[in-house]
């Protein structure tokens, strides 16, 4: 969360009959509601998991101090209602000081368009495994970017899955836990052919979409066929700034997906473009060969159309596509819910042969937090 400054000690403290007013010694006001204050008691929390073990709902609604006092460079309260008393520090009344503007803070991404080059988080499998630092600082470009290749990845079938079980808990569905991209008659999918493949998010028709999807090469001997990578957050953010009435349809109408074959059936709606509530860009879900005819109003079918297929003319463009060669041992890891992926045409000549499967990413950030913890 945005912090304050955490140096500045308290120099008074005036209880209101709502709020507790802090003045700081640099003669700044912080106000507090009484309910907020008991709410976030510190010894009002488990103490080790440091969880709350009050319930917000039963704090009476008129709870108030019966005492707001400076003791030792702490607020001190002692509440009216039952006697609890709370000791709250300077820097932690800093901290969450949202009088002041406080707020959740979150690691912004970073956007790129086909100019991110060298940039892309990239690392050695082996030098991953033996070295925590290496493994640390690609995590880490991963969450910011959205995307990561790995090299020297052993060509072996089913070591996507070991790859995976390094970053989460690799994600069962319906394609089982790892699935085999081939081309073959009678596909099912577009991605069993040897078309191209424009690029896209992942299970659009599945609610919650996967959010972090691997694709190990174990054999590329075809002529084509580089992998399409496209950062879904940029292109929606040069909508924002460019094209406001193409971003406001994106984000708010309704797209409907659907996947059927002989064992299962899966649907999901969601708009193109999934907005936090501070307007932040949440997801991508772009899915085009899996979108079911549009049920949009009359008066905006035209209009919608037309920023539809501006966001896919952008995710096709030579501006916003990063194209790469991959050999067999090379996997790339995307974030499925911001990162298209895709390829280009390959010849039928030669064998190609992918695997695949899905972790999820709060798994992945938990893994790296703890990482970072003694670094």
């Amino acid at each position: 969360m945005t912090t304050l400054d955490t140096t500045v000690p308290i120099a008074a403290v005036d209880l209101g009959p709502h709020l507790v007013t802090i003045t700081w010694t640099d003669d700044s006001l912080s106000r507090f509601h009484h309910m907020w204050l008991r709410d976030n008691s510190p010894q009002a929390m488990h103490t080790t998991t440091k969880h709350r073990v009050e319930e917000t709902s039963e704090i009476p609604d008129d709870v108030h101090p019966a005492s707001a006092e400076l003791i030792d460079g702490d607020l001190v309260i002692l509440w009216a209602h039952d006697g609890h008393e709370s000791r709250y520090s300077a820097e932690w009344l800093h901290r969450f000081d949202y009088s002041r503007g406080a707020r959740i803070e979150r690691t912004s991404p970073i956007l790129w368009d086909a100019s991110i080059g060298e940039l892309v988080p990239q690392a050695s499998y082996p030098e991953l495994l033996a070295d925590p630092e290496v493994r640390r600082q690609y995590m880490a470009g991963f969450l910011v970017y959205g995307v990561g290749i790995l090299h020297d990845v052993p060509t072996e079938p089913g070591t996507v899955l070991k790859v995976a079980a390094e970053f989460g808990e690799v994600r069962t569905t319906s394609w089982g836990t790892v699935f085999d991209v081939r081309s073959m008659t009678d596909a099912n999918s577009v991605a069993y052919t040897n078309l191209r493949l424009v690029t896209h998010t992942d299970e659009g028709y599945r609610n919650p979409a996967p959010t972090i999807q691997l694709q190990h090469f174990l054999v590329s001997e075809t002529s084509g066929g580089m992998a399409t990578l496209v950062d879904g957050f940029k292109i929606a953010e040069d909508l924002r700034s460019n094209r406001p009435d193409y971003f406001e349809l994106l984000s708010t109408v309704l797209v409907h997906y659907h996947f059927a074959d002989a064992t299962a059936e899966h649907e999901n709606v969601s708009p193109i473009i999934r907005l936090d509530p501070d307007g932040s860009i949440k997801q991508i879900q772009y899915s085009n060969h899996s979108a079911t005819p549009f049920l949009v109003p009359f008066d905006q079918m035209e209009a919608f159309y037309e920023a539809y297929r501006a966001f896919g003319r952008m995710r096709e463009s030579d501006e916003y596509q990063l194209r790469i060669n991959m050999g067999a041992g090379d996997m790339y890891m995307v974030d499925n819910h911001r990162v298209l992926h895709g390829r280009t045409s390959f010849s039928s000549g030669g064998a190609r042969h992918l695997q695949s499967c899905y972790i999820e990413r709060d798994e992945f950030a938990s893994r790296l937090t703890v990482m970072s913890r003694n670094s």
